[in-house]
């Protein structure tokens, strides 16, 4: 009875449907992704390809103002309302004026020969795709507004609304006049998800410029868009090398095990998306039992992020079996999911980080990992003829960038100044698994796979079990995810 119940409470709760319904997302997306292959074919795939790569340059050059907003309206959420109003309203106005400054370089461009531009046809599609690039970043200061309100309905709008009316125009045209198609469905999604969100804002829209706003808004932005941009790059620098040194086949498998390992995290980053606003707000009104908090989120997490890769990893073999010519991905998935994991493992500490403004620091910590990757990768990739060597490249990345963030927090929130403190952030009853698990994978060593999920197991069993009250909180207690 207690577990069909827990199966009902988790229906009912809005939080436990959005992470569902994230998955059925990734499945449209998918199959959009194979459908649009086969109706445009290489050339014009190669064609709407370079306009998403144009708005993916665009939306990511936003000066950070949606992270930055997110940040400020969580800190004062349920503490001052009016202020909430302010930074909402300068942040639209930041962004309307990066918006202009989008169309006139556009219209500037147009007047320009650039054989880049000729070779993809991109001129008659320059406006549009200007004008997507502008709806999305003004459709993102709303999707971080809602969230931090745990207002879930508009959010879903705007995520389902473009991968599903692309599906349908697929339908409905093909070759070229499915670029401008899919093209103007994304607009007209981007659009009907911005008038939703500014008929239904839960904060109130006032537009009254404050340069002091403006600058506080800019600072915090140019620090998180640093932050994560670099680990953006991180894993694009990576595609590239084994793009440049490896051949196309190789980074065919190397692009279907990253695509399934980011996968295998979707609920714990879709988790991580709805919790983030409460934490922020917890973490920076901690007081005393600031450090406590800490250490309970950043236990749990981490558990949980390195179970779920033990998990995938014993599960792949199953995919791979239906998935005939992709059995090579394995060692590369089982890398660069572990990789993932001492990635997302970061999430309490990173976020007391930004919850008190030392959003500059982590940056400058972020930025320094995307500089080592740099260099791993650029060596891995001369001294090996294993293009899934280059995999090792971000999991040394992602252990020293949780070294670094250990060390600094003891420095900062702990108050000691020791090479120990290095370490701390590194918990060796679950990276020695997994580390153990990574060389049996490369090794095709099954019994050695077989003692990493023994001691996986082994060495975290009481913890595992106080994971069950935890996940029986989040399906049963919708009111967890509300600041």
């Amino acid at each position: 009875m207690d577990l069909v119940r827990s199966i009902q409470n988790g229906f009912n709760n809005k939080n436990i449907r959005f992470v569902f319904f994230r998955y059925f997302i990734y499945v449209v997306q998918f199959v959009n992704s194979l459908v649009i292959a086969t109706k445009l074919g290489a050339f014009f795939l190669g064609e709407l390809g370079f306009m998403m790569l144009i708005v993916q340059y665009l939306t990511q050059i936003n000066f950070g103002i949606p992270n930055s907003l997110n940040v400020k309206l969580a800190t004062y959420e349920g503490k001052n309302y009016q202020q909430q109003t302010i930074y909402l309203g300068n942040s639209i106005i930041f962004t309307v004026f990066h918006s202009v400054i989008i169309i006139v370089l556009a219209t500037a461009v147009s007047f320009i020969n650039v054989p880049i531009f000729y070779k993809y046809d991109f001129y008659p599609y320059i406006y549009l795709v200007a004008f997507i690039a502008v709806a999305q970043n003004l459709d993102l200061l709303f999707v971080y507004t809602y969230r931090v309100k745990n207002s879930l309905k508009a959010i879903t709008l705007y995520q389902a609304a473009a991968p599903l009316s692309n599906l349908v125009v697929c339908f409905v045209w093909s070759g070229k006049e499915l670029v401008h198609a899919l093209l103007l469905s994304q607009l007209l999604s981007n659009l009907l998800s911005l008038a939703v969100f500014l008929y239904h804002s839960p904060i109130k829209i006032k537009l009254s410029l404050k340069l002091n706003i403006q600058k506080e808004l800019l600072k915090t932005g140019m620090a998180l868009l640093l932050y994560t941009a670099s680990f953006y790059f991180i894993m694009i620098i990576t595609r590239t090398f084994v793009s440049y040194f490896f051949s196309v086949r190789d980074l065919g498998y190397f692009s279907f095990a990253l695509s399934f390992a980011q996968a295998s995290f979707l609920a714990l980053d879709t988790l991580s998306f709805l919790l983030f606003p409460k934490l922020l707000n917890r973490l920076k009104y901690g007081g005393e039992e600031l450090v406590t908090k800490m250490q309970y989120v950043r236990s749990n997490y981490n558990l949980i992020a390195f179970l779920l890769i033990f998990f995938t990893v014993l599960i792949f073999p199953v995919i791979l079996y239906f998935m005939h010519g992709y059995s090579i991905s394995y060692k590369p998935f089982a890398l660069l999911s572990i990789s993932l994991a001492l990635l997302s493992g970061n999430f309490g500490i990173s976020t007391l980080f930004i919850s008190n403004g030392k959003e500059f620091l982590l940056s400058m910590i972020a930025f320094s990992a995307f500089l080592i990757n740099f260099i791993l990768v650029w060596i891995i990739s001369a001294a090996s003829s294993e293009f899934y060597m280059l995999c090792l490249a971000p999991l040394i990345t992602y252990t020293i960038y949780s070294s670094l963030l250990g060390y600094f927090y003891n420095v900062i929130f702990l108050k000691e100044k020791s090479i120990t403190g290095f370490f701390s952030n590194v918990d060796i009853r679950l990276v020695f698994p997994a580390i153990l698990l990574a060389v049996a994978v490369m090794l095709d060593n099954i019994t050695a796979q077989v003692v990493a999920y023994l001691l996986v197991v082994l060495l975290n069993w009481r913890r595992i079990k106080g994971l069950l009250p935890i996940f029986n909180n989040l399906i049963n207690n919708p009111s967890l995810f509300k600041i």
